[in-house]
């Protein structure tokens, strides 16, 4: 069963704090792609997603931080490993 846009939306918002499109456009846009190799770039903002993701932990906001996770789980998929 296919899920409706408002579904994915939703769902997108639930995991990741954000839409699959916002996260694309972060990654497409990062000054990480303007400055490197595209896959290092990918790679470096992976890494900068996670210490988000510990930052939040540090200040005890774990919901954020799963969000910060799965973030950094989506641009590994999506970017790196080019599956969807």
């Amino acid at each position: 069963m296919s899920l409706s846009q408002v579904e994915r939306d939703q769902r997108d918002h639930s995991m990741f704090g954000a839409s699959s499109a916002d996260i694309r456009n972060m990654v497409e846009t990062s000054i990480y792609r303007i400055t490197s190799e595209e896959l290092h770039a990918d790679a470096m903002m992976v890494m900068s997603i996670l210490s988000d993701a510990q930052e939040a932990m540090a200040h005890g906001d774990v919901e954020t931080a799963r969000q910060y996770i799965n973030r950094a789980k989506y641009v590994l998929n999506y970017f790196i490993l080019n599956e969807e």
